[in-house]
C-alpha cells in the first residue's frame, strides 16, 4: 500500500486549504495564532497536522479544533494553532499541509505561503539636535548607575552560565531530545489506541486502515525514512521481523480484500509493538549519545 502523495496544487478539483496568521507582526518569544481551514466534499475525510508536525521556524504551543460545518458549498474544517518563534529573521513564512484520505492513501495538500514580520519593540528614533535649547535651570541629579558593579555581575553571570553549559550542556540537550521524543510518542499512542479500540469493538476495516496510516507516519518521523510511501516489502527491508511481516501482509489482505478477519486485532497489536521497539531503540541511542541528528 502506497501512502503520502504530495501535491502543491488542487486535488481532484478541490480548493486549496487556507492558512493565515491572525496578526500582522510578532515578537520573539511571544505566542501568536495561525488559522487553518479547508473546504472539501462532505464525504471526504481530512486530517490536520497535530502539534508534533514540524512548522519550521515556529514552535507549536497548542491546537484548537472547531466542529465541522456543512452547507451547499461543502464541508468546512478549521483549527487554530498557537505558535511561538525564537527566530530573529525580519520576515518569516509558513505553509502547512492538510492530509486528504482517499480510501487507499493520504494526499498532502499545502496551503499558500503566508508571511509575518518581526516587530521591533521599544524602538526610538534619533533626536533632532537642531531643535535643542540650552537648559539653564538647576535640576536635581539622579543617582548614577554603577557600571563597575554591573559589569562585575554580568561577567560573573556569563562565567556561571558558561561553566554550567560546559559541565551540563550535553545532558541538558539530551534531556530536551528525550522530552520531544516522549511527547511525540504519547501523541501517536493516543491516536493509534483510539483507532485500535474502534477497530476492535466494531471490527471496522476503515479504522484499521487509518491506524496503519498513523503508524507509518509515526515511523517516518522516528526513523527519518519515507515509511508513508513504502510498500510492505520495503518496510520489511528496513525492519526485518517475521512477526511484523505476517501482520502487515494480513492487514494488506484485509484492507485490499475488504474482508473482516479475527486476526485484524492481533495484527494491529503486533504493529504497535514494532513501533514501541523502534521508540525504545531511539531513546537508547539518545542516552548513549549515538544520535547525531535532530529528533
Amino acid at each position: 500500500m502506497v501512502l503520502g502523495n504530495i501535491f502543491s496544487g488542487n486535488v481532484l478539483g478541490q480548493s486549496l486549504p487556507k492558512g493565515k496568521f491572525l496578526s500582522d507582526s510578532i515578537e520573539v518569544g511571544k505566542p501568536f495564532f495561525y488559522a487553518l481551514s479547508f473546504r472539501h466534499a462532505p464525504k471526504t475525510e481530512v486530517f490536520f497536522p497535530d502539534t508534533t508536525y514540524n512548522f519550521s521556524t515556529f514552535e507549536v504551543l497548542s491546537k484548537k479544533n472547531f466542529t465541522s460545518s456543512t452547507d451547499q458549498k461543502g464541508s468546512l474544517d478549521s483549527a487554530v494553532y498557537q505558535l511561538v518563534t525564537f527566530n530573529i529573521t525580519p520576515g518569516q513564512t509558513l505553509k502547512i499541509p492538510v492530509f486528504v484520505f482517499n480510501g487507499k492513501d493520504c494526499t498532502s495538500v499545502f496551503t499558500t505561503t503566508d508571511s509575518i514580520f518581526l516587530r521591533k519593540s521599544n524602538f526610538k528614533g534619533t533626536t533632532d539636535r537642531t531643535s535643542l535649547k540650552p537648559e539653564v535651570g538647576l535640576l536635581p541629579l539622579r543617582n548614577e548607575f554603577n557600571f563597575s558593579i554591573f559589569i562585575g555581575f554580568l561577567t560573573l553571570a556569563i562565567g556561571v552560565a558558561g561553566s554550567v553549559y560546559w559541565l551540563f550542556g550535553s545532558d541538558i540537550y539530551k534531556q530536551w531530545q528525550l522530552f520531544k521524543l516522549q511527547r511525540r510518542h504519547m501523541e501517536y499512542n493516543r491516536t493509534y489506541n483510539r483507532l485500535l479500540k474502534n477497530a476492535r469493538e466494531h471490527n471496522d476495516i476503515k479504522d484499521a486502515e487509518k491506524a496503519i496510516i498513523v503508524w507509518k507516519n509515526y515511523l517516518e518521523r522516528l526513523e527519518k525514512k519515507p515509511f508513508a510511501t513504502y510498500t510492505t516489502r520495503e518496510i520489511m527491508d528496513n525492519m526485518p521481523d517475521e512477526g511484523l511481516a505476517i501482520a502487515l501482509k494480513n492487514m494488506d489482505g484485509i484492507i485490499y480484500g475488504q474482508g473482516k478477519s479475527k486476526e485484524m486485532d492481533k495484527s494491529l497489536e503486533v504493529l504497535k509493538m514494532g513501533a514501541m521497539r523502534l521508540y525504545r531503540n531511539k531513546r537508547r541511542q539518545i542516552l548513549e549519545n549515538n544520535l547525531p541528528s535532530e529528533i
